[in-house]
């Protein structure tokens, strides 16, 4: 079993705490009750789970359980509000940047794995992910000069972000701003694989949605009404998804 051995800093943010596992690697962990609210666990497990079914670069993540002695060894102003048991812990990908916030950015000849930009966009789109900020992706240089792409941080996905409830998952909410990652892979994109992530996103059995839903851990509290309506979002979203990610293409298409 992989398990924290030892407290090493608090990540930029002050949601995150960087521990060395037993494993020899680390990983940043977000403890229950952090001052976003255990919802953010909630969102990093559903949405990290849904993104690995369609095979897309989510970092590496496990829930893991923690005593109250380890979690003491965070600095008390933050530790004295988190909570024993099950916490989200991804893997720390070492030597990472995030998107610059103007341009230059790589080209699509740089890039690893650039099909993965336009699922990331889909994506974002059915999971209200409208918090893919220059920061919320990551860019890892190989020795070969080419970029992997990885997409972290999922903590604010879903109408209500940190606060979601059944009734904010029922009403129509759009994204506040257009995000500058979703942005940059219209413009380096030209042949957007834009419809067979559809496709992959419709085609996703209902079975492996409520899985990962009902697997939710219980400890974090989320009330079978709840875990219903969040499954009733992602269902219905399907249905205009499309159209919502082709006018935003169109949007900066035609720019």
């Amino acid at each position: 079993m992989n398990v924290p051995i030892s407290y090493l800093e608090t990540l930029q943010g002050k949601a995150a705490h960087l521990f060395l596992f037993s494993n020899g690697k680390r990983y940043a962990v977000k403890c229950k009750n952090n001052f976003h609210g255990t919802r953010e666990l909630v969102n990093e497990y559903v949405v990290g789970k849904l993104g690995q079914l369609l095979n897309l670069p989510i970092v590496p993540f496990e829930i893991v359980n923690m005593s109250e002695k380890e979690i003491q060894q965070i600095p008390k102003k933050f530790s004295s509000q988190y909570q024993p048991g099950s916490q989200f812990a991804s893997l720390f990908i070492e030597n990472c940047t995030g998107l610059a916030k103007k341009p230059p950015h790589p080209t699509i000849n740089e890039i690893n794995n650039p099909d993965v930009l336009a699922g990331i966009l889909v994506f974002d789109y059915w999971v209200h992910g409208s918090d893919r900020t220059k920061s919320n992706i990551l860019l890892k240089r190989q020795p070969d000069g080419k970029i992997d792409i990885f997409m972290i941080d999922h903590g604010k996905c879903f109408p209500g972000g940190y606060k979601w409830n059944k009734e904010k998952l029922q009403k129509s909410k759009k994204f506040k701003k257009d995000s500058v990652v979703h942005i940059w892979t219209v413009d380096i994109l030209n042949d957007l694989n834009i419809a067979s992530y559809i496709e992959k996103i419709q085609a996703l059995k209902e079975d492996s949605i409520v899985e990962v839903i009902q697997n939710i851990p219980v400890d974090w509290n989320v009330t079978h009404e709840e875990k219903e309506a969040l499954f009733n979002y992602l269902k219905e979203r399907k249905k205009t998804l499309a159209d919502s990610v082709y006018t935003f293409i169109k949007k900066y298409s035609d720019e």
